[in-house]
Parts: C-alpha cells; structure tokens; sequence
C-alpha cells in the first residue's frame, strides 16, 4: 500500500505503520481514508492480528493535522476520525497499538480503539482539545470513558495534560511498558502469539467482549445527542476556537475568552 499507511505483513501478523514524520505522524483526510481502507483489507485477506504504530521513534501519532482543516467551523475533523475509528473498531482480528512516540488527541483516541496497547517507556499520551477550543466528539470520550473511568477521563480531558507511560499504565490507558529498544519487539512478539491461536475462537471472543461492554453502555438519547450536537456547534463556531488554532499555528499560549 502505498500513501501515509504502510502495510508490511509477518507471518499471519499485518503491522500498519503511519507515515508522516514530518508532522510527528499526523491525520489528515487522506490518511484517515486510507487506515479505513487498510482495515477492511485486512479482514478481506484474513490477518489473525492487526499492529499498528507510528513510523520513526517520536511519534505514534499527534493527531488530526489543524494545517488540514478546510473550515473551523465544521467538524469534518471529527467525522473522518470517526469512520477510521469505527473501521479500526469493526477489524474482526485483535489489534495492538504500538505507540512509539508522542500519542495525541485522534493519535490517542487511535490507541484507545485498539483492543490491547504496548508503549514505548519514552511515550506521552495527551488529549488537548480544550486547549484549543474544541468540543471533542461523544464516541470519542465513550472509548476514553470505557477503557479509564470517569475520574482519569475527566482529568485527561478537563486539563489536556499529558501522560507519560508509567503514569498511562496506572491509569490504564496502556497494557504494558517496555525500555524503548525492546518494545517493538515486545509488541510484536503479543501480537504473534495471538495470531498463533485459534483465529475463529480469538475472533469470537472479540466479538463476544464487544457485544458484553455495549451492553453495559446506555445510547444517548434523541434529546441528549441533540443537546451534545449544539454544545460541539457552539464551539466550533467560536472566537476561541479560531484562537486555538492561530495559537497552535504560531506556537504561542492561546489567549481564550470563553466566546
């Protein structure tokens, strides 16, 4: 495959790499495009595991690239991310995330989507939506929610504050952390030991995991999506958001006025 996803197989173990080091392995629509992509190829040629990792040492990924954004008052952003989400969500085979690097805002939510997750002891993990004005999606805290409890997801999302690994495991964000020159390794090694078992029974028991966790999960409901839909409105139609953006453009603190 050719583009911002490099798909390189191993055995039964396909390894998607996102490559954009230039921007710390960023999204942007098209590399969301092509990760949907990838995922349903994998299941098409029957991959018993799925690792996915940013290329390079310092990045899994930094998130959805705002250079990329055609308008700040739309969320389109946040309806690729979603689909490459849902898509990573949907691959019938484990996946493990790799994160390698800095894992940022959609690069973290990314992680979360995976089913298992190996870091790097050099990794940081972070959601910085609020420090540039941005209502981050429902289904996205949903993940952020199911995998760390209220109390970590609040803290994370309320002060946008980065992570390191260690602090990551304890809080559950992270499976396992491993010295830096051993962790692809480490990584891999989870994810060939899975591919080894049976793909019928691994590939049920996912399912069966899904299905028992949304079942503990209440949909919102028409007035509550509604609600919800207006709050991110809101926020994508405000100053504060076209300052976040001129902040992080000029690497500067931004200056919010709550309008």
């Amino acid at each position: 495959m050719t583009g911002k996803i490099q798909a390189q197989d191993q055995g039964f173990v396909r390894v998607l790499t996102i490559e954009n080091r230039a921007k710390r392995n960023a999204f942007d629509y098209g590399s969301l495009s092509e990760l949907e992509e990838a995922c349903r190829k994998a299941e098409r040629d029957g991959v018993r595991c799925l690792v996915l990792r940013g290329g390079g040492d310092q990045a899994f990924s930094s998130g959805f690239d705002l250079g990329a954004m055609d308008a700040p008052v739309e969320d389109r952003p946040d309806l690729a991310v979603e689909r490459a989400m849902e898509a990573v969500e949907a691959v019938p085979c484990p996946t493990v995330a790799f994160v390698n690097g800095v894992a940022f805002g959609a690069g973290c939510e990314l992680a979360v989507t995976c089913d298992l997750r190996v870091a790097a002891s050099g990794a940081v993990l972070g959601m910085p939506p609020a420090k540039l004005g941005v209502v981050y999606a429902a289904s996205g805290i949903r993940r952020f929610l199911a995998l760390v409890g209220p109390a970590h997801a609040r803290e994370m999302l309320f002060t946008g504050r980065p992570v390191d690994a260690e602090r990551a495991r304890a809080m559950g964000l992270v499976d396992r952390v491993v010295e830096p020159s051993a962790a692809e390794g480490e990584a891999l090694a989870l994810a060939e030991e899975i591919a080894r078992n049976a793909p019928l029974a691994v590939q049920g028991m996912k399912r069966i995991l899904r299905l028992l966790v949304a079942a503990h999960e209440r949909g919102l409901t028409g007035e509550e999506r509604e609600e919800v839909a207006e709050l991110r409105r809101r926020a994508f139609a405000s100053e504060d958001l076209k300052e976040g953006r001129a902040a992080w453009a000029e690497r500067r603190p931004p200056r919010f006025q709550g309008r």
